[in-house]
């Protein structure tokens, strides 16, 4: 039998048990980011969920308290999963008890109706994080557009970690984000809608807890490109942008965020050019990690003299790429590529890391190439594989 402990000394014993390791406050980890946030956080909840049933399983009131913690976190892939859920919150309003209506702090959903999925969130009272994920096998349902319309005006707006990957016109988007712009603290998005052609206005609006933001999608820059969208965004620690741009400068959203970014995360369609390179440098002086794809179809590092230009960065300190066929690089390549960039311009930068980008049985998975500085510049630098 249990010891008779007080029972918040035992909710406390249990949050440590059932804490996942990848907590609601995603840091600056100078790791490889190569996994979505959303992505680990969801996975390591999952794996604490054996853990929770088997607390509940001890004694009667191990399984009151551990009820709490069980719908903390929930997770729904299957249509029954949401529409079971919805049944008990409906019965535990009703009653007036503490239950998931309570308990809900995070939601990520898969596969679930937009109609059950917006009556899952206009119940929740304690919403922290909220992913919206869907998976269809088929053609989306009819009437789809106005039912996501209709979730988002659910969304609790004190919201503060948001996992958005369905198109979605950027007005509807962009209302709520303003609506929720005092507490939300990540963002993550793809298929945000906008034509680029016209200017879709939007009111201006502070996100003075945003810290890390994630935009994912093709045509990313050519519609932030067509909003005027007015962002201050004092905290922003990490930035990624995927999406297809050759410019040399960020979108104006952006301009402001310099001062406080810690991380960029440039997508493979991106094409990080000198004169683009010298405009995050110059922007970003407090920027310690740059992540940026490079090469083209065939593989290997493509020839532009990226690093070659009087470009310098006093905090600067990890720079990775992603390249196809990284694991057939010609140490002579990655010496005359990365050669240049010398301690005097970046006192701080060391290591350079090459990720493989490719795939297949011939690669092995997470391959990277290590390169670190033994001198006054990477022209000698010591080489190993990860």
């Amino acid at each position: 039998m249990p010891p008779s402990l007080p029972t918040e000394l035992w909710k406390t014993i249990f949050r440590y048990a059932t804490s996942a390791d990848a907590g609601p406050h995603p840091g600056i980890t100078h790791a490889k980011h190569d996994a979505h946030w959303f992505v680990v956080f969801e996975n390591e909840n999952l794996e604490k969920m054996e853990t929770k049933f088997a607390l509940r399983r001890v004694s009667h009131r191990f399984r009151r308290i551990a009820l709490e913690f069980l719908y903390e976190f929930v997770s729904i892939d299957k249509p029954h999963q949401g529409e079971k859920l919805v049944e008990m919150m409906k019965e535990q309003s009703s009653n007036g008890e503490d239950g998931p209506c309570e308990w809900i702090r995070f939601l990520f959903v898969r596969r679930s109706s937009a109609r059950i999925v917006t009556e899952i969130l206009s119940l929740c009272r304690s919403l922290k994080g909220f992913s919206w994920n869907p998976h269809f096998t088929q053609t989306r349902p009819k009437n789809w557009k106005a039912a996501q319309e209709e979730m988002i005006q659910n969304i609790p707006t004190n919201l503060r970690f948001l996992h958005w990957n369905e198109r979605v016109p950027f007005k509807t988007f962009a209302t709520f984000l303003q609506k929720a712009s005092a507490s939300l603290q990540n963002i993550s998005a793809s298929g945000v809608q906008a034509h680029r052609l016209h200017q879709h206005p939007s009111p201006s609006a502070s996100y003075p807890c945003l810290t890390h933001l994630h935009f994912d999608d093709p045509s990313l820059f050519h519609w932030l490109q067509a909003v005027t969208w007015e962002m201050e965004i004092p905290s922003l620690k990490e930035l990624n942008l995927s999406g297809l741009h050759s410019g040399v400068e960020f979108p104006r959203v952006f301009r402001d965020a310099g001062k406080s970014l810690r991380v960029l995360q440039l997508g493979r369609h991106v094409h990080l050019m000198p004169p683009f390179l010298s405009h995050i440098l110059d922007a970003c002086a407090n920027l310690e990690e740059l992540y940026y794809h490079t090469g083209t179809g065939d593989g290997y590092v493509d020839d532009t003299p990226l690093w070659h230009s009087d470009v310098a960065h006093m905090k600067m300190q990890k720079v990775a790429i992603y390249a196809s066929m990284a694991k057939h690089m010609a140490v002579s390549m990655l010496l005359h590529y990365f050669g240049p960039i010398s301690k005097t311009r970046f006192p701080s930068l060391n290591p350079v890391i090459i990720y493989d980008s490719s795939s297949g049985p011939l690669i092995p998975n997470q391959y990277s190439v290590l390169m670190r500085r033994v001198s006054e510049d990477f022209r000698s630098a010591e080489i190993s594989e990860m």
